[in-house]
């Protein structure tokens, strides 16, 4: 199929009428904003405004691109300033709100390769062609969380709700996996050949599970049948994820050789019974790690825990260990104008360190994950149908309620434990399947014999997305099925 360039489409979020005016807000489906000036006259001529000019406190003045926050400081400046002075916005206007722009961060190819930007997407558009045309969705990762046991007492913590009680045995895990490679690639063979074949010739196989992670519960290595599960995952042909916050000493070395990545999460200091002295560097990691190419990185959440050079000495012991990367990001509980001034002082943090430089570009092995809540505006933009595209490939399972019923709930990501609202909403930290969850584990395999269905409406119960982003990038691929055009490949491709 041919590239193409993606159409930029505008929608209405909200407007207002000022004398002989309409003053309208619209989003695109590439994330900018604008406001349309149209006329209410006869001749219903229209200006478009896409820029406002900042005034300093200290005089200057700075030309900058629309955002939703100034938007809203645009339409209550009417009455007061008219139609053309209320593009010029003090500082003092809207020094408590906080734009991502203006964080200093340089997004690059560690944050595409190790983190779910979207930017992997592109890579199995065929999968997305399918959906457009048919409604069929194809579940290529997915994340298990077999217990929900962990040894750590981390402040941040999304899941702190849950109950130790809820595990799942070894054959029911196995089922979980041989539905969505075994069955889901033969049920694509018979019922989407082309599909299949399209992507079965960029991807080296046919429609089904690619990419696995192991992680939830913060310790996924001390659930019982570890072990047993793993050794039956490296027999496939499926990229492995591993996520923990430490290594039972009693797991064989051998079994983490299995895993493509693992991700080391670095809790603070007094949040681990791993860690001697309170410092992570002296806890047991396992000499295999790292070997044959395998990458393994260092996961860290910045916080008022972080008192002092904790994360300079993270990037030390990556280049000690040979290690690929250090992820920082802020916790993800706290709401949007608190995370984004959290990710603020974060990159201050940073540049303090000489862990970046001023533009934000990564100087060492460090690299500073901007992740942050959506708005409601953009969920009814990027969600104008009511459905979450994570669900079109995407699948995470969580083993709440598993003890009471015998099963469990499958949900679109793992993030919608920490959808806290500027509102007032705070995040449940814990999966509720009567708000997010999609299918049984038991009924796994209507992710791909179904068509894909609205289990909730995310523009009243994800709000707050975490993964916006990754929705509008896939909504995006959806409307324009065509091969990734970013040149450099990101790493890890099968965990988009």
């Amino acid at each position: 199929m041919s590239k193409t360039i993606a159409i930029e489409r505008w929608s209405k979020i909200k407007s207002k009428h000022f004398k002989e005016f309409e003053f309208i807000v619209e989003c695109s489906n590439k994330g900018a904003h604008r406001i349309t000036q149209k006329s209410e006259a006869t001749g219903k001529h229209f200006a478009r405004h896409h820029a406002y000019t900042l005034i300093t406190s200290d005089g200057r003045n700075e030309n900058l691109p629309l955002t939703y926050d100034v938007c809203e400081i645009v339409l209550s400046a009417l009455e007061k300033k008219g139609d053309t002075e209320c593009f010029f916005i003090q500082e003092s206007d809207r020094k408590s709100i906080l734009m991502p722009q203006e964080i200093i961060h340089k997004s690059t190819h560690n944050e595409k390769s190790y983190t779910a930007t979207g930017d992997k997407l592109g890579y199995h558009w065929p999968i997305f062609d399918k959906f457009k045309k048919t409604g069929f969705g194809s579940i290529i990762r997915a994340t298990l969380t077999n217990h929900q046991v962990c040894s750590s007492s981390c402040q941040f913590c999304s899941t702190i709700s849950r109950n130790k009680s809820d595990s799942v045995s070894l054959d029911e895990a196995k089922d979980f996996v041989d539905a969505l490679y075994f069955k889901q690639e033969e049920f694509n063979e018979v019922n989407f050949p082309e599909y299949n074949s399209a992507y079965k010739r960029m991807s080296g196989s046919g429609i089904r599970l690619k990419g696995l992670i192991l992680s939830g519960g913060g310790q996924p290595n001390l659930w019982p049948h570890f072990v047993e599960l793993v050794e039956y995952l490296a027999t496939l042909d499926i990229d492995l994820g591993l996520i923990t916050n430490g290594f039972p000493k009693k797991i064989p070395e051998d079994i983490y050789r299995s895993f493509q990545w693992i991700r080391i999460s670095v809790t603070p200091p007094e949040a681990s019974p791993f860690y001697i002295d309170g410092d992570f560097r002296k806890q047991y990691i396992p000499t295999t790690l790292g070997k044959n190419g395998q990458t393994v990185g260092l996961s860290y959440v910045y916080g008022p825990w972080t008192q002092g050079d904790e994360i300079l000495r993270m990037d030390e012991f990556a280049n000690e260990k040979d290690y690929q990367y250090v992820r920082v990001l802020t916790d993800c509980n706290l709401g949007r104008q608190a995370q984004l001034h959290s990710h603020q002082n974060l990159s201050d943090h940073l540049r303090k360190k000489m862990l970046i430089n001023s533009n934000g570009e990564p100087l060492s092995k460090t690299f500073h994950q901007l992740k942050y809540h959506g708005t409601p505006e953009e969920a009814d933009q990027v969600w104008a149908d009511g459905q979450c595209k994570l669900q079109v490939y995407s699948a995470f399972w969580d083993t709440t309620g598993h003890e009471n019923n015998g099963y469990s709930y499958i949900f679109p990501c793992d993030s919608v434990t920490v959808l806290a609202e500027e509102a007032g909403s705070l995040s449940e930290r814990r999966f509720n399947h009567e708000r997010w969850g999609t299918y049984k584990n038991t009924e796994v395999a209507k992710l791909f014999t179904e068509p894909v269905k609205q289990f909730f409406d995310p523009r009243k119960e994800c709000t707050s997305c975490l993964f916006i982003n990754n929705n509008r990038a896939a909504a995006n691929i959806i409307e324009n099925p065509t091969e990734s055009t970013i040149k450099a490949r990101p790493n890890h491709i099968n965990f988009p």
